[in-house]
């Protein structure tokens, strides 16, 4: 089977090496595609820069530049300017994937002649599971999806794994700076107000179930801070994008349980409209 043209991008901010090692290993790994994994690094380190590249093969090449600390969705689109195939997949810097994944992925994006997918979001907790994680609300917080292993049309995606076909973006922006994750905000919704934009313009939106990511959870997010703080700004986005609050799967018992918890810093980011300001 002919394998297929694709650039995969990423980028980090204060990510470990050892974390981005495994990410850049298990797309090394991949089976099926051919072309480029480009590394937009934002914590510049010329010897990691050489070990990334170290990695090319005879189906993907390796490039690592620079990138501005200008937050992920300025990191995002410079990786899809930079990329020299129409078909980018996107992936977080703290995930792995299994040497099937690009392809699935992509041959589903192909097939359905959509211009996004996302992909089947499963944890690796890298330390004992919060309590707080329980509840499917906080579960959205950690970029965690599961619909199960089929392919569906949906409306939006979650980060930490996707594709897009740059063809179908003619008329179609891509990632709004002013959304995603920067130094000291904890700012989210990006992927939301993407797919929005995609349907809206006619496309189509898909999820592919049986392209499994593995997001890999740190111990500094398993505290309750952290989750909390994610709340408000969630809160915040949501307010932002304008519409009642969207999670990825109905609440269940934990949800409730831990209502009172949950409740008050979405409540208070969803009311105070945070608006970050504009990237430069």
């Amino acid at each position: 089977m002919t394998r297929i043209p694709v650039s995969i991008t990423l980028t980090r901010y204060r990510e470990p090496d050892w974390l981005v090692d495994e990410a850049l290993d298990s797309l090394a790994a991949q089976e099926g595609v051919t072309g480029e994994v480009v590394f937009l690094d934002q914590n510049w380190d010329a010897d990691f820069a050489e070990k990334v590249e170290a990695r090319g093969n005879e189906r993907l090449t390796f490039k690592c530049l620079p990138c501005e600390e200008k937050g992920i969705c300025y990191a995002r689109n410079l990786g899809i300017k930079l990329a020299r195939h129409d078909v980018v997949i996107q992936i977080d810097p703290d995930v792995v994937v299994n040497p099937d994944w690009a392809e699935t992925l992509v041959r589903a994006l192909m097939q359905d002649d959509a211009a996004l997918a996302g992909t089947r979001i499963l944890p690796r907790w890298r330390g004992r599971r919060p309590l707080l994680s329980k509840s499917n609300v906080v579960l959205d917080q950690y970029s965690v999806l599961d619909w199960g292993d089929a392919t569906m049309d949906v409306e939006r995606i979650v980060s930490a794994g996707f594709a897009l076909d740059r063809r179908k973006f003619r008329d179609i922006d891509f990632f709004d700076e002013k959304f995603g994750r920067r130094k000291g905000v904890l700012f989210g919704g990006a992927e939301s107000d993407l797919s929005r934009r995609v349907r809206e313009a006619g496309e189509k939106v898909i999820y592919v179930g049986a392209a499994v990511t593995m997001h890999q959870i740190l111990p500094e997010r398993m505290r309750w801070s952290w989750a909390l703080r994610r709340l408000y700004f969630a809160g915040a986005a949501r307010r932002q994008q304008g519409g009642a609050p969207a999670p990825s799967r109905k609440p269940g018992l934990w949800d409730w349980l831990l209502l009172p918890v949950i409740l008050p810093p979405y409540a208070l980011g969803y009311f105070r409209a945070y608006k970050p300001a504009k990237a430069s």
